[in-house]
């Protein structure tokens, strides 16, 4: 998957951050090695993966641009507390665009990490 091709494809004009950023999280869960799997949870919420590692680590990722608005702050973390409810040995994760706003937000037993940080890391 190539984020540079959402340019080619959307001719929209509308800034598409939050789907380049999604995309490259997948590709990074890929090159990992993990299997990655969308969560669609009972009550029909969504979390955009399931990433299963060769190490037998699971995590719950949930991608977003901007999480600064509290109704998206709410639907991404409802969302990853139903979906834990079914899997229960995965981590929560949000990973966010924003630095500053990943400093800001908190939820119970997820862990919020910036973009760059995500994407550097060795896990």
């Amino acid at each position: 998957m190539d984020v540079g091709l959402i340019d080619a494809f959307d001719t929209s004009g509308q800034p598409n951050t939050g789907h380049a950023l999604e995309t490259t999280v997948y590709n990074e869960l890929s090159r990992r090695g993990a299997d990655v799997a969308y969560v669609k949870t009972a009550e029909g919420f969504e979390v955009d993966f399931l990433a299963r590692h060769p190490d037998g680590r699971q995590e719950l990722i949930q991608v977003c641009a901007d999480a600064s608005e509290p109704a998206t702050w709410n639907r991404e973390t409802r969302a990853l507390d139903a979906a834990h409810v079914e899997h229960p040995r995965a981590e929560r994760i949000v990973v966010v665009l924003d630095a500053v706003a990943a400093r800001s937000l908190s939820h119970p037993k997820t862990r919020v990490v910036p973009a760059h940080q995500w994407l550097l890391s060795s896990e």
